[in-house]
């Protein structure tokens, strides 16, 4: 079957996210498709999250096939200090039986949508169906999605531990998101993306407000994980319009993540950034050390970093040890006066 390319933006994969449970068939960590985790994802209710939660994490690494179904207590899904947990499910059941993906080949101009969950099973004609009864919750996923669930080459993990202190559908969201850049621990996405992301397309029409809204609650609520981020807005500063420059993307970064490798944006930002970034590499500072401190030196610094350098030339015999020690204090003075200020 032909599929959307990720770039394209247009399969949408209206997905939940992992939860912990304590059931001894429930891994520590639940794994999805990376284009479900990038696709524009309806806000749905945090039950339907864990149920959906609870499926992913009992899909195991050398499974070859969807189980018949996936089963589990409510426990699992509503805690003790809840009320009128029935009516709860049961909107969690409606909201999943409406979840669906498109699959769409742009150029053929080809479409197909396929539905989360099968609901054509039944008790009397196969032994299961897609129901609560008895305190048990019963899932069965449909099997046109099982490329998205089994033997996923490109997957995102998220940790399980967190997930039953969350309140907030945006601070799932966002720990779905952020779980993709713990190796490099910036991620760069452009507004209008972002809010594609995080089901705001048409809410919250000034961006000040849909920061505030989407991102207050996560901020909080992350702050006690291995995904605790900070975010800066990118103005666009060719803007003609007076007053301040719009907000064109966000810069998020991991507080506790150690990056290997410069992001791919930093290269995609503009020919100025990647003409510096590729230079620095070139006098060996390394991605780690470019990562930390490039934001604070900024580029007319860089640039006239580089600049001093070249003038040197063969005065400088060891260029990785050189270059790092000037860059990094740099990087590290240019920080204090940023606090200071």
């Amino acid at each position: 079957m032909a599929k959307a390319k990720k770039k394209d933006k247009r399969e949408i994969a209206q997905m939940t996210l992992p939860l912990i449970y304590s059931e001894k068939d429930v891994k520590i960590y639940a794994k999805q498709h990376w284009n479900a985790t990038f696709a524009r994802q309806r806000k749905v209710s945090v039950y339907a999250k864990r149920i959906m939660a609870n499926v992913l994490a009992m899909i195991k690494e050398d499974d070859s096939e969807l189980r018949p179904y996936y089963q589990m207590h409510i426990s699992s899904v509503v805690s003790n200090s809840d009320v009128d947990t029935y009516t709860k499910i049961k909107a969690a059941f409606v909201e999943l039986s409406q979840l669906h993906w498109l699959i769409e080949d742009i150029k053929t101009k080809y479409f197909a949508v396929r539905h989360l969950l099968d609901t054509t099973k039944t008790i009397q004609s196969d032994g299961f169906e897609c129901a609560y009864k008895d305190g048990y919750i019963t899932i069965i996923l449909n099997p046109a999605l099982k490329p998205y669930f089994i033997e996923l080459a490109h997957y995102t993990i998220y940790e399980l531990k967190h997930y039953m202190h969350f309140s907030s559908w945006y601070s799932l969201r966002m720990f779905e998101l952020l779980s993709a850049f713990k190796d490099t621990g910036i991620w760069w996405v452009a507004i209008n993306e972002f809010r594609l992301l995080m089901d705001c397309e048409n809410k919250y029409p000034e961006t000040k407000d849909l920061l505030k809204k989407s991102l207050s609650e996560p901020l909080q609520e992350l702050e006690s994980t291995d995904l605790a981020f900070s975010y800066e807005p990118i103005f666009d500063m060719y803007a003609h319009s007076r007053g301040r420059k719009p907000i064109i993307a966000l810069e998020f970064r991991l507080k506790k993540a150690k990056p290997k490798n410069i992001p791919k944006e930093w290269f995609e930002f503009s020919d100025e950034h990647k003409n510096v970034l590729l230079r620095l590499r070139a006098w060996q500072v390394t991605d780690p050390n470019i990562i930390r401190y490039a934001k604070a030196i900024g580029m007319e610094r860089a640039n006239k970093l580089l600049y001093e350098w070249q003038l040197k030339g063969k005065e400088i015999q060891d260029k990785a040890k050189y270059c790092n020690a000037v860059w990094v204090r740099v990087g590290k003075a240019a920080i204090g006066i940023t606090a200071n200020n």
